[in-house]
């Protein structure tokens, strides 16, 4: 069950990121083309391709993490094997589960005053829906840094 779950949610990070990616490049060339060849442009596509590079960054990082493919910095895991390797892997996906959850915390926090101060982007939209991938996105982060904590995959040495 947990399974199919993990991969219908893997499915729609994907479309989701392919979504966003596309529309970003379509918007510009959209952009591109009305400015050179019809002295125009749509006011709404700069703002919006803005919010689209949010949710690409947020949408590729929740991937890397799902895929393990993130960035690290494994200066110590060269010189560590075994079950020192092990535990130390264990202790820096317990670190940067914990700076998630900071980061959902707070970007939740940010959203929240976001809606409460009634702020807007294009087209006098609230602001606040364009940002809810920040918390959700850290969230997931943080659950998927927790479980590689307590259940970490075979480490490689390289």
């Amino acid at each position: 069950m947990f399974k199919k779950i993990a991969d219908v949610w893997a499915l729609t990070e994907r479309m989701a990121l392919v979504a966003v990616l596309l529309s970003m490049i379509g918007f510009a060339v959209l952009q591109i083309v009305l400015r050179n060849l019809f002295d125009s442009s749509l006011f709404w596509i700069d703002p919006l391709n803005r919010i689209l590079v949010l949710w690409l960054a947020i949408l590729g990082a929740m991937v890397a993490t799902r895929e393990r493919d993130h960035i690290s910095i494994d200066v110590l895991r060269h010189y560590a094997s075994g079950a020192g390797l092990a535990l130390l892997v264990r202790l820096t996906s317990l670190f940067a589960a914990l700076v998630c959850g900071l980061m959902a915390y707070h970007s939740a926090r940010f959203v929240y005053f976001e809606m409460i101060d009634q702020m807007s982007t294009f087209s006098d939209l609230p602001a606040w829906p364009f940002e809810l991938i920040m918390p959700i996105g850290f969230l997931v982060m943080m659950l998927r840094f927790a479980f590689a904590a307590l259940a970490p995959k075979q480490v490689n040495p390289s």
